[in-house]
């Protein structure tokens, strides 16, 4: 492993961060740490904004949303990434809205990336433009598009997503800036994942610019992932790959066992990181023909990553690797990568707080399940205030 990078430094992980910040940081992993808490408090916020309870936008935004959104629009997050790039770290910003469903809805909001690019393109701060397939098409269509029996409304809608996609790419490629695509459940991937894979072999010869999400939870993305870099090299194209472990675990299990098929989900977290590293270790192996985002709140994953990158002549600033965190989690990780030159990153969502809930609740269940994690941001929160002299 590199010797060189470490993750306990404690100053410089939270050396954006105010002592009061650090503080309510604390309380909420503390709270956050108590899965009773994280229920109670997701039913109340939920009823609170359906019956419209004056008090709980306030206590949503001053809590939770604070910790792990920007603000409520891409302005509201300026401050933010300025901030983050003083200090050697790049920002993708994430409209975190879910559940829209419209065609007019899907037009807006890919003439709203569209418009995002040229942010991207003209702001050092930001390093990819990112977004997810289902905030530009339906739903039933993904599910649906590539079954034998599909309906010909289902088929016109699906080309039409297919046309979403392109107008994206054709701009992303004009301004070379990258893209991240989304992943999302298993029974709606195989449509995106088509999709993701035509735009790299039109757009991936010369740069990286499409850039499709692996959830390495799942069994089969090993050899999927695989798959794809035979092809790219047999093409021509390369393959842009960011790597995470995936955010719906317990929903893919759920679904397996209420319709009685195998679950496509590994079977503990042992396996799951295993997964990860290996196709980490598959994409050095291809690194000529690929790009990489590390997405990982994992240290181990992160110092294997750093050491194959050594190991290969490769600087760790070069453009093909990169790391990513979401904001307001595993701060270590990402400012401690910044302090090495690294090419670190927060991934930052922003939107409406009421829009923006669903995402929320899903980070506090998750640090609640997440074996570890919530002990690990506790740990070192701990370990700063106690440095600060705030803790005794």
């Amino acid at each position: 492993m590199n010797s060189d990078l470490r993750f306990d430094n404690t100053e410089i992980a939270f050396s954006q961060k105010s002592s009061s910040e650090l503080r309510k940081a604390y309380l909420m992993f503390k709270m956050m740490s108590n899965p009773r808490w994280v229920s109670f408090g997701s039913n109340l916020a939920l009823f609170g904004l359906k019956v419209r309870l004056p008090l709980i936008p306030q206590i949503i935004k001053s809590t939770v949303f604070r910790q792990f959104c920007g603000g409520v629009n891409r302005s509201d997050c300026s401050d933010l990434v300025s901030d983050l790039n003083q200090n050697g770290v790049k920002a993708i910003l994430d409209y975190s809205v879910e559940g829209q469903e419209s065609e007019e809805q899907y037009d807006k909001k890919t003439a709203s990336i569209i418009d995002s690019l040229q942010t991207v393109n003209g702001n050092d701060g930001e390093a990819f433009g990112v977004f997810k397939p289902t905030a530009i098409g339906a739903y039933s269509v993904f599910e649906n598009a590539l079954n034998t029996d599909a309906k010909q409304d289902t088929k016109e809608a699906f080309e039409r997503i297919r046309k979403r996609y392109v107008s994206i790419f054709n701009e992303a490629a004009r301004l070379n800036v990258r893209i991240l695509i989304d992943a999302e459940e298993t029974w709606m991937q195989d449509s995106a994942d088509l999709l993701a894979l035509e735009m790299m072999e039109r757009f991936n010869t010369n740069d990286l610019i499409v850039y499709n999400t692996f959830q390495m939870y799942r069994h089969d993305r090993l050899e999927v992932l695989s798959s794809w870099i035979s092809t790219g090299r047999n093409k021509g194209f390369k393959v842009g790959a960011k790597l995470v472990r995936g955010a719906y675990m317990e929903k893919e299990r759920e679904r397996a066992l209420k319709l009685g098929y195998n679950s496509p989900i590994c079977k503990d977290k042992k396996e799951t990181d295993i997964n990860f590293d290996n196709a980490i270790r598959l994409v050095f192996e291809n690194i000529v023909h690929c790009g990489l985002v590390v997405g990982s709140h994992n240290e181990a994953s992160t110092l294997l990553t750093s050491t194959l990158m050594k190991e290969n002549g490769i600087e760790p600033g070069d453009p093909r690797i990169s790391f990513a965190q979401l904001f307001g989690m595993s701060d270590q990780i990402t400012y401690n990568l910044a302090a090495h030159s690294y090419n670190a990153i927060k991934l930052i969502p922003y939107g409406p707080i009421r829009e923006v809930l669903p995402y929320l609740i899903r980070r506090a269940e998750e640090n609640t399940s997440v074996a570890g994690q919530t002990g690990r941001e506790l740990t070192l929160i701990t370990k700063e205030l106690k440095r600060r002299r705030i803790l005794n």
